[in-house]
């Protein structure tokens, strides 16, 4: 193998075997959200963001990391872009789903892919203006996506996607109506 080739090969194999972002965080787009108590600029958070672009590949809309800041009983997402470094997060909460009489029954679900702009979430939705003033939209499927407009971006839901599920006491399941 000449010198070239030998090069060429290193070269090649440090390119592909790159396994995280390597962006420095820079900021989250809005820390507050009117939606429910959570702050996505506690330093926590921070660190959970800085740790995951020096740590982890993109595994959603191509170019970025989503994490929830929440826990597995209440997902609160945010999509760090690697390339900017910028974080944007999605302003509602999501948390299980509920039977008749509001009794969480199953843990909420995130899906999406490195592949899809789509992030879609299962569970029950809290809206809320100010605290102690909210609505729960319970057992529904909604999906948004990533929208940049001239000079702000954000997460929007598709709405075409939203999917509203009936808890059936007799056979103990959710059904769409």
């Amino acid at each position: 193998m000449n010198n070239f080739s030998k090069f060429l090969f290193i070269s090649f194999s440090i390119f592909a075997t790159q396994t995280h972002a390597e962006t420095a965080f820079k900021k989250v787009s809005e820390c507050e959200t009117d939606y429910f108590q959570g702050s996505f600029c506690l330093k926590a958070n921070i660190t959970k963001y800085k740790k995951a672009l020096k740590t982890m590949k993109p595994n959603f809309n191509h170019k970025y990391i989503l994490l929830n800041t929440g826990s597995s009983d209440s997902l609160e997402m945010i999509a760090l872009d690697t390339q900017t470094g910028i974080g944007y997060p999605l302003n509602y909460q999501f948390t299980g789903w509920e039977d008749n009489q509001g009794n969480v029954l199953k843990k909420p679900s995130a899906t999406f892919s490195l592949t899809d702009s789509k992030l879609c979430l299962s569970g029950s939705q809290y809206d809320g203006d100010h605290p102690g003033t909210h609505e729960t939209y319970s057992n529904i499927k909604n999906c948004f996506m990533i929208k940049k407009d001239r000079s702000y971006t954000s997460f929007e839901s598709t709405y075409v996607d939203k999917v509203d599920y009936d808890y059936d006491e007799k056979t103990k399941t959710w059904r769409p109506f």
